[in-house]
């Protein structure tokens, strides 16, 4: 069998927490996350687990895992109004799950969602400062600005932060350890 040089073992086990990584970084930049982003992030899974040599049913695995992540976050954008989750957090959902194993998605899920709300925190605390400077810089008095003010998340950067920690925890450690 082809023994992969540690060098180029190490590159390919990068891919997906760089490409995650730059997801997230875009999404805070922008406040989207490019559809082919999303398909570079989905799409490079499958050279990286052949190379790698990923088993055949580990791979398959990941994309029952992939599948049921995209039919759940299918269905939420369907419901969910689009100001309140887009479809760019939806497709990378997805496109990060395939890197996941099946067992570790709830890992990835709770962790997002534990991201997700801690930078929901940090916005909302950094944007209450920003306006209440403004108020104590300009005279005025009202912090009714602080307490209606709907903020954006990037919510790629929590995602990416849930992705990261599973991709960890998943198939790839056996490799990131040996």
């Amino acid at each position: 069998m082809f023994e992969m040089p540690h060098v180029l073992q190490t590159i390919l086990l990068s891919v997906f927490p760089a490409l995650a990584l730059f997801a997230a970084l875009h999404d805070f930049g922008h406040y989207r996350i490019p559809n082919m982003l999303n398909l570079v992030i989905f799409g490079s899974f499958f050279p990286v687990a052949l190379l790698l040599g990923m088993p055949w049913e580990t791979f398959l695995w990941h994309l029952v895992g992939f599948a049921a992540v995209f039919g759940a976050m299918f269905a939420v954008y369907m419901v969910v109004p689009s100001s309140k989750f887009g479809g760019g957090d939806a497709k990378m959902i997805s496109a990060v799950a395939v890197w996941i194993d099946w067992n570790n998605l709830p890992d990835f899920i709770i962790m997002t969602a534990i991201a997700g709300g801690a930078l929901a925190v940090v916005m909302w605390l950094w944007r209450a400062l920003q306006i209440e400077y403004g108020v104590w810089m300009n005279g005025d008095t009202t912090l009714r600005k602080v307490m209606s003010y709907q903020i954006k998340l990037p919510y790629g950067a929590a995602i990416a932060a849930g992705g990261i920690y599973a991709y960890t925890l998943s198939w790839w450690q056996t490799l990131l350890a040996g």
